[in-house]
């Protein structure tokens, strides 16, 4: 039986030495899941693994895309069951890594379902929102399933506009959708599993966290992230514009401070970001063991 490890934890946890460490140790190639990973020549603000640590053990998942576009859930699980099927073709095991628990949880249980957009629909929902507002988009919901979870969150105009689109689509209230997507297979049932999870103090994530932005500014980020704007490859509304340390230094060309500002910023930014990994980890991801 195959092993998988997953290796989880927060930004600046030091989850890319211990990757190295456990790669080698159990004959592993690392398959990364660290959604700022995926978009090349964003290299100093994602901490990306350098080519010496690259080449002590094969990485997948980094450099597979342009930050000018879209990578879906859906994209990543298809292109991480290539990687994994490649992996062990070679008799290596799978040690999968990363911060973004949403793709992390994808090698555990099902994420997406074969339901295919309908661009539309989508574009009615967002006429409905433009011309009667958000509220006229839940009551729309709202009578298509009578009997919404109370969990449910009501005030999140994406989730929602989401949750209508998938009912218009399938034609199915969500109770039936929930089931259908409850009914898919585990993904890679046939793989042992160890998920590990960094786990450090607070303060000493604090530290690492101003230690490793005012690293990435001496780097020379500001530099790297001038060089991408300029080539139009930080767009907005795209998902690698918003990522930490990018929307700030984008900030700072456009309306210049001092470095310290925006190193502040960074940090503080990073470490909001951090608790909430933290929290999401723990109600999301069964974690078998906690590495100090």
């Amino acid at each position: 039986m195959p092993l998988m490890i997953l290796l989880a934890g927060p930004t600046a946890s030091g989850k890319t030495e211990l990757a190295l460490t456990l790669a080698q140790r159990y004959n592993c190639e690392i398959l990364s899941c660290d959604a700022s990973l995926f978009y090349r020549g964003m290299d100093i603000g994602t901490a990306k693994p350098s080519p010496l640590e690259r080449a002590q053990v094969p990485h997948w998942g980094i450099d597979i895309t342009e930050p000018n576009s879209y990578f879906s859930i859906k994209t990543f699980i298809q292109y991480a069951q290539q990687r994994v099927e490649d992996i062990t073709s070679r008799n290596k095991n799978v040690l999968v890594v990363g911060g973004s628990g949403f793709y992390l949880k994808s090698f555990l249980s099902p994420m997406v379902d074969d339901l295919a957009p309908d661009f539309a629909i989508r574009q009615q929902i967002a006429d409905l929102e433009q011309q009667k507002g958000f509220e006229s988009c839940l009551k729309r919901l709202q009578a298509l399933n009578p009997n919404l979870p109370p969990s449910l969150d009501t005030k999140n105009p994406r989730l929602i506009k989401k949750l209508l689109e998938r009912c218009l689509s399938s034609g199915l209230p969500l109770e039936e959708l929930t089931s259908q997507f409850k009914a898919q297979p585990i993904p890679y049932a046939h793989f042992q599993k160890l998920t590990l999870c960094i786990q450090k103090p607070l303060e000493v994530l604090k530290w690492r966290i101003r230690a490793r932005t005012h690293a990435m500014l001496q780097m020379g980020l500001v530099d790297e992230v001038q060089r991408l704007n300029e080539a139009h490859k930080l767009l907005p509304g795209y998902p690698a514009t918003s990522a930490i340390g990018y929307r700030e230094t984008l900030a700072f060309l456009k309306h210049p401070s001092s470095v310290q500002e925006l190193e502040q910023e960074i940090v503080h930014n990073t470490y909001a970001l951090v608790k909430k990994q933290l929290t999401w980890l723990r109600h999301q991801i069964p974690i078998d063991r906690w590495i100090l």
